[in-house]
């Protein structure tokens, strides 16, 4: 039988909830209790200050390296590809049919970076706001004015 969940996932660069609903339920019935949590993200290392961040030589965060980059866009790029991570694993075990991703505009595109093709593919919609700090019920609220 194939799945017929959606995951949502709201997320800015230092932290993502990430939803499990269906949505023709949302429709008929705007229902907090309609989203499950399924797992929430937080990258700590986003909400410190640029002199907080520590680097071992220009360009270089923790052994990665992203060319020309700040520390601030190096943890955002760090949590992007955590979360694409995650995403293609629920894909691949088949958790979800579809996927919704909500992210204010820089940030998605550091999540579409980090997608694999199969994952991009199962983007159903994308909105670029920052909807992170909504409650549930606001959440709702405003996906419903994208549809």
């Amino acid at each position: 039988m194939e799945n017929s969940k959606t995951w949502l996932l709201v997320a800015d660069s230092t932290s993502a909830r990430l939803y499990s609903l269906h949505k023709a339920q949302i429709f008929q019935e705007p229902n907090p209790n309609r989203l499950e949590l399924v797992s929430e993200f937080n990258h700590l290392n986003s909400r410190k200050k640029v002199n907080e961040l520590v680097t071992d030589k220009e360009g270089r965060f923790g052994g990665r390296h992203f060319e020309g980059s700040s520390p601030k866009e190096h943890e955002a790029e760090v949590f992007a590809i955590e979360l694409a991570k995650y995403m293609d694993g629920g894909r691949k075990e088949q958790h979800f049919r579809d996927l919704i991703v909500v992210a204010p505009p820089a940030f998605m595109g550091l999540l579409h970076k980090h997608m694999s093709k199969e994952l991009t593919k199962s983007v159903s919609q994308q909105i670029e706001k920052d909807y992170t700090h909504q409650t549930e019920h606001e959440l709702i609220r405003s996906l419903l004015t994208h549809f």
